[in-house]
C-alpha cells in the first residue's frame, strides 16, 4: 500500500474525525468563561462545565489515537494523517498524566 494524505480505510477515518471533533471541542472550551483562582479539586466543583468538555476533549484525542493505531497494524493504514493523528494522540495522553497530577496532586 502507498503512503497517502488521507485515510483510506474506515477506522482511520473515524480516528482523524476524532482528532476533528477534540479540536472544535477545545475551541467551545477556550470561549466559555473560566473562574481563575482555584486549584486541586476546588477546580472541578467551581468549573464544572470546563472539566467535563475537558474530559471531552482527553477522551477524543485518546480514542483517535488508539483507533489509529488500530488502524495502522490491522488494516495496514499508510496515511500521512493518521501518522499525526497517532502522535496528537501521544500528546493528548501525556497532557492527561500532567494535568491529573496537577488537579489530584497540587
Amino acid at each position: 500500500m502507498r503512503i497517502t494524505i488521507l485515510p483510506k480505510s474506515k477506522s482511520g477515518r473515524k480516528s482523524f474525525i476524532l482528532v476533528i471533533v477534540s479540536w472544535i471541542l477545545f475551541v467551545v472550551g477556550s470561549v466559555l468563561p473560566y473562574k481563575e483562582g482555584y486549584s486541586g479539586l476546588e477546580l472541578i466543583s467551581h468549573n464544572p462545565l470546563q472539566v467535563v468538555i475537558t474530559v471531552l476533549i482527553f477522551a477524543a484525542g485518546i480514542a483517535a489515537a488508539i483507533i489509529g493505531l488500530k488502524a495502522v497494524i490491522r488494516k495496514k493504514e499508510r496515511s500521512v494523517l493518521v501518522f499525526l493523528v497517532i502522535l496528537i494522540g501521544v500528546y493528548y495522553i501525556l497532557s492527561f498524566c500532567g494535568v491529573a497530577v496537577d488537579v489530584f496532586f497540587s
